[in-house]
C-alpha cells in the first residue's frame, strides 16, 4: 500500500464526536537504555503509515476503565507496540523497546448521537473523527475509545505497520479482549525471529527488484513507479456486500476448478474494477495481492509469531483477457500467481535482507502516489481472527471496518459480520469509477 493512507479529506459530517481525555501508557523505564530489536526484511517491505480499523459493539460494554486497564496488562506481552521507530548503532532501522519513551496514545471521547443511527456502518469520511489522526503520529499504537448516547462503543485502533501485520494485530486484539474479561493471555506472542534465518550462503532466487523493492542503484526503466496523484475529494470508498449465496452458488459456478473464495471473488472484483476504470484491449492490469509468509516457510512460522512476515502475489493480465476469459480465466491467473508465492520465495525474501540489510530499502509502493490504476492493491483480513475480539459485558460485535482511506485501487476484503456469513469488500476508487462498479459489482457478464 502506498504511503497516502494517511492523506487529509475534506469532512462533511454528521456525527459530532467530543474527546474527553488523552493520556498514554508507558511501559518503558526512563532510567534504563531502550533496547534495539533490529527491523525484519519483512517489517522493512511494510508500509510506513499507520493502518486504522474500527470495531463497532452494542451495548452493554465494559467500562473504558476496564478496558483500559485490560489495554495495560495486555501490553506487556506486546513491547513493541510501545516502541519507537529508530536506528541501532550500524544505521540499520531497528525498534527501540523500553527506556523513556515510545508508549501508547488512548484516547477517550463521546459521541453525541447512538450507535443505531449509523448502523450498518458504512465508509464515510465520518469514520477518521473515530481514531487519532495517522498523519505525523508521535506513537506506533493509537486506541480511542468512542461512547455512544446508547451505551454503545466504537473501538478505534491503529497501529504503524513496520512494526506488525494484520495477523499480529488480530492476536493482539483478542488478547486485550481475554485481559478485559480477566481470562490469561492465550496464545503468547512469539517474539523469536530466529524462524528468519538466511540460507549459508544467502541466495536471491527471484525478481524482488522492481516488484518488492525499488531497484538498487535507482534506474529509470520499466520498473519506475507510477507517481500519480489527485485531489483526495476526487476518491471514494464504497462497500460492496457479496453473500454466501452470491459467491457459492452464482460465482463458483461460473469456474470448473477448485479455486479458494477468496481466490473467485478476487477475481470478479479485478474484473469489475478493470471495466469501471474503462480499461480496453491490450492494457496491462496487475493485482498486489498480500499472502501471509508464515505457513508457506519451512519449518512453518507459527501464527502466534508477532511482527511481520508477509510479501505479495502478482497477477497479470490485460483488460481484453479479463472481459473475454471470463471468471474463469481470471480466477485462473490469481491462483497461479499465489502459488508461485512459494516458500522458496519467502525464503529468497529473508537471504535478501541479508545481503543487502546495510542498504535503504525502499518498498516498490512507498513511491507511489494515491492513484494506482491500473494497479489494483488488494488486501484480504478473511483468515485473521478480528471477528473474535471480544470484550465481554454482553455486548455483541456489530460492525468492523476500515477507516475512510483515499488510495484509488486499493480492496480490502472482510468477513461480514452477522449470522447471514459472506463477504464485504470495500473499494477505493475515483468517484466516477466507483458509481460505475456500484451498477456492475454483482453482475456475471
Amino acid at each position: 500500500m502506498a504511503s497516502v493512507w494517511s492523506g487529509k479529506v475534506p469532512t462533511i459530517t454528521s456525527m459530532e464526536v467530543q474527546v474527553r481525555s488523552s493520556t498514554v501508557l508507558a511501559h518503558g523505564d526512563p532510567n534504563t537504555e531502550p533496547r534495539e530489536v533490529p527491523l525484519t526484511i519483512f517489517d522493512r517491505f511494510a508500509c510506513d503509515i499507520h493502518i486504522a480499523v474500527l470495531y463497532a459493539f452494542t451495548p452493554p460494554t465494559p467500562s473504558n476503565a476496564n478496558i483500559v486497564e485490560g489495554l495495560s496488562e495486555t501490553l506487556a506481552h506486546f513491547p513493541m507496540l510501545t516502541a519507537q521507530l529508530g536506528h541501532d548503532r550500524g544505521g540499520r532501522p531497528c525498534l527501540l523497546v523500553g527506556g523513556g519513551g515510545g508508549g501508547a496514545l488512548v484516547v477517550e471521547a463521546t459521541v453525541s448521537s447512538t450507535l443505531a443511527e449509523h448502523m450498518p456502518l458504512e465508509p464515510s469520511p465520518d469514520l477518521l473523527l473515530l481514531h487519532p489522526p495517522t498523519e505525523d503520529a508521535a506513537h506506533l499504537l493509537h486506541v480511542q475509545l468512542n461512547r455512544f448516547q446508547c451505551g454503545g462503543l466504537v473501538v478505534g485502533l491503529s497501529a504503524h505497520h513496520k512494526v506488525a501485520d494484520g495477523q499480529s494485530m488480530s492476536a493482539f486484539l483478542v488478547a486485550w479482549g481475554q485481559a478485559v474479561r480477566g481470562v490469561s493471555v492465550d496464545p503468547l506472542p512469539l517474539h523469536d525471529r530466529s524462524w528468519l534465518k538466511p540460507r549459508v550462503p544467502p541466495r536471491c532466487e527471484f525478481q524482488h527488484w522492481g516488484l518488492d523493492f525499488m531497484p538498487i542503484p535507482p534506474r529509470d526503466d520499466e520498473f519506475a513507479s507510477h507517481n500519480n496523484f489527485v485531489e483526495p475529494s476526487r476518491i471514494t470508498n464504497i462497500l460492496l456486500r457479496y453473500s454466501s449465496e452470491f459467491i457459492t452458488g452464482k460465482l463458483k459456478a461460473e469456474t470448473k476448478a477448485k479455486y479458494t473464495t477468496f481466490e473467485t471473488l478476487l477475481a470478479h472484483v479485478w474484473r469489475k474494477i478493470t471495466a469501471a476504470r474503462g480499461l480496453e484491449g491490450r492494457e496491462e492490469t496487475t493485482i498486489r495481492v498480500t499472502v501471509n509468509g508464515r505457513r508457506r516457510l519451512n519449518p512453518p512460522v507459527p501464527d502466534h509469531y508477532f511482527g511481520n512476515l508477509v510479501l505479495n502475489a502478482y497477477p497479470r493480465s490485460t483488460a481484453e483477457m479479463l472481459a473475454r476469459g471470463g471468471l474463469e480465466e481470471a480466477a485462473k491467473v490469481v491462483h497461479e500467481a499465489i502459488a508461485r508465492t512459494s516458500g522458496d520465495y519467502v525464503q529468497s525474501m529473508v537471504d535478501l535482507g541479508d545481503m543487502y540489510g546495510d542498504e535503504e530499502l525502499v518498498p516498490v509502493y512507498g513511491t507511489e502516489g494515491n492513484v494506482l490504476s491500473p494497479l489494483v492493491d488488494a488486501e484480504s483480513w478473511l483468515r485473521l481472527r478480528f471477528e473474535d475480539v471480544d470484550f465481554g459485558g454482553g455486548g455483541k460485535l456489530c460492525a468492523f471496518l476500515p477507516t475512510w482511506v483515499p488510495l484509488e485501487g486499493l480492496v480490502i476484503f472482510i468477513p461480514a459480520v452477522g449470522d447471514g456469513g459472506g463477504i464485504d469488500v470495500m473499494v477505493s476508487l475515483l468517484r466516477e469509477h466507483a458509481e460505475v462498479l456500484k451498477r456492475i459489482s454483482h453482475s456475471l457478464n
